[in-house]
């Protein structure tokens, strides 16, 4: 295959995984409706995911389901239990009180914290395409707010922008913590590690809920969780490896567009214009700052193979 057909075929494939995966909050959100804490639905996700991702990754290469060593295997077992448990149990608790679409494009602004991060522990310079980015996010953000202040959760929105903080910290370390890993056994270790977390807090309790099984509606709303998960994760890092990181986290970009017309369509959330033109302005700045420029080491924004 010729490198203008690696790049469509990469291309499709990236927009594939944010077709996918942006469902993983609408569907969240219809299953608060069983009553489930965000904990014990964030068990149900992450459990959910890993097992689809041992079949997929081990049908495909087997090899890609074991660290290199022991102290890799460590490494990211140990880190993604506390870096991808903690910001996904923030967000899966800020969704439960905030409007889907509210709620991905907050999360959307991680690049602004990451780049600020990325400048203190790894000492990587301040471009000007991440100035312009941060001041495109910071409008969207307060048209955003400004028109959702008196119908929104004001706990929810600060726990959602803890959860930016928290998870633009994991992207910048991650950077420097776990290097040369494929991003398929990543992927694969942020959704075991995190279930091996979720299953030890709820202990005593089941592995899967009765209510997961309660109704076929139920079964698929908890089903589509897992493969959104697991499906836009593993088609994420298969376009990362066709056409990069940079034109990846562009296209990536249209997840909270995706997630508020899923939004609209199934749960009936309406988008004021003010808050949907502040939305977009946040995903133009994430655009910005991770355009290709024809300088070396520039940093990009680019989020690891976490989401929600």
């Amino acid at each position: 295959m010729n490198q203008p057909q690696v790049r469509k075929g990469g291309i499709l494939v990236a927009i594939a995984s944010a077709v996918i995966y942006s469902g993983v909050s609408v569907l969240a959100k219809f299953a608060y409706r069983y009553n489930l804490s965000p904990l014990e639905l964030l068990k149900e996700r992450y459990l959910l995911a890993s097992i689809i991702l041992v079949v997929v990754i081990g049908l495909s290469n087997w090899h890609l389901l074991f660290p290199r060593n022991w102290h890799e295997a460590g490494v990211l077992l140990g880190f993604s239990a506390v870096f991808v448990t903690g910001p996904t149990l923030l967000y899966f608790t800020a969704l439960r009180l905030l409007p889907v679409s509210t709620a991905m494009f907050l999360f959307h602004c991680y690049p602004a914290f990451a780049g600020l991060f990325a400048w203190i522990f790894l000492h990587e310079r301040v471009t000007r395409a991440y100035l312009a980015s941060v001041g495109v996010i910071a409008v969207g953000l307060l048209l955003l707010l400004g028109a959702s202040f008196r119908s929104v959760s004001g706990i929810g929105v600060l726990t959602m922008l803890a959860c930016t903080v928290a998870y633009a910290l994991y992207a910048v370390l991650s950077q420097r913590v776990i290097r040369g890993v494929d991003p398929r056994t990543l992927g694969l270790y942020n959704q075991v590690a995190p279930a091996i977390v979720l299953c030890l807090l709820t202990i005593g309790q089941p592995v899967f809920y009765p209510v997961v099984f309660s109704s076929r509606t139920a079964m698929l709303a908890f089903a589509g969780i897992g493969l959104s998960a697991a499906g836009g994760m593993f088609l994420f890092v298969q376009g990362i490896a066709m056409i990069g990181a940079q034109r990846a986290v562009i296209i990536d970009s249209l997840e909270p567009v995706l997630s508020a017309f899923y939004a609209l369509v199934l749960l009936g959330e309406h988008m004021k214009p003010v808050a949907l033109a502040g939305g977009l302005l946040i995903v133009t700045g994430v655009v910005v700052g991770n355009l290709p420029t024809p300088k070396l080491n520039v940093p990009s924004t680019l989020p690891s193979t976490t989401g929600q």
